[in-house]
């Protein structure tokens, strides 16, 4: 079993984030999943999230395994074709990438204990994501890690997503 950290994500880690990010989207893109398809994240998102303290790097024997950003208030998770299973009181997790070398291996199982930690510590009450209908391999992670689906939201940038919560 890998053993995994976790940290704030720098902006010297940008060419290995972005190589992260490149493989999760050619990955997502050889099983039909069009999502990140048009580009994003991209630099100027990877950027903007680092210096708001807002994305994380996974690390395994010190080299950058994952990725993933998180919000304490989501707009796009205002409206939803559903219901959350709470008011409010959450932590979104977004851009959740893993390299290709550390799939399979627990990072991504990983990734989600922290952020129910970080939720915790701030005293959110769960834990929110969305994600393509097409992304199988993640509903399927969320499903055992005892996410609800919820409903559908659109994006603002376009497009729309299934929405999970899990309660801590």
């Amino acid at each position: 079993m890998q053993k995994f950290t976790c940290s704030p994500a720098y902006m010297r880690d940008m060419p290995r984030i972005m190589e992260i990010l490149a493989e999760a989207r050619a990955f997502m893109s050889s099983y039909g999943n069009p999502q990140w398809g048009d580009g994003f994240p991209d630099e100027n998102f990877v950027c903007g999230r680092i210096s708001a303290g807002q994305m994380f790097a996974v690390r395994c024997a010190g080299k950058i395994a994952a990725v993933f950003s998180t919000l304490y208030d989501d707009p796009d998770y205002a409206a939803i074709d559903g219901a959350w299973l709470t008011d409010g009181g959450y932590l979104a997790v977004h851009t959740v990438a893993v390299a290709q070398k550390f799939r399979g291996c627990g990072c991504a199982r990983f990734i989600f204990a922290n952020t129910f930690d970080m939720a915790h510590e701030q005293g959110r009450v769960s834990v929110r994501i969305d994600t393509h209908e097409k992304n199988a391999p993640m509903r399927a992670l969320l499903a055992s890690l005892g996410f609800t689906q919820c409903g559908g939201i659109v994006l603002s940038r376009g497009g729309g997503r299934i929405a999970y919560e899990k309660l801590l």
